[in-house]
């Protein structure tokens, strides 16, 4: 099987890579830019609440730990959710 070549998520049978339409099931495959996105929030979220975390008192700062713990859960959790997806198209 060719390197450009991918497995559906649903039938699992092999597509072209920049397939977004299954020809067999009709199914549509996954696209990496949410999980991209996902990542790009987190990384902001994560930053700015360690800034928030570090510079201010009271309940700022409280929130500003809150952002920093939801940021770097959004920011791992979509990089691994971008890898699991990227493994499952490869059929691996």
């Amino acid at each position: 099987m060719p390197r450009d070549r991918v497995r559906c998520v649903e039938c699992r049978e092999p597509i072209p890579d920049d397939t977004r339409v299954c020809p067999h099931c009709d199914a549509v495959q996954p696209s990496p830019l949410l999980d991209v996105a996902t990542v790009v929030a987190g990384v902001f979220a994560f930053v700015f609440g360690a800034i928030l975390a570090l510079m201010t008192l009271g309940t700022t700062r409280l929130a500003g730990f809150m952002l920093l713990v939801v940021g770097f859960g959004l920011g791992v959790g979509g990089y691994t959710r971008h890898i699991d997806r990227r493994a499952g198209r490869r059929g691996r």
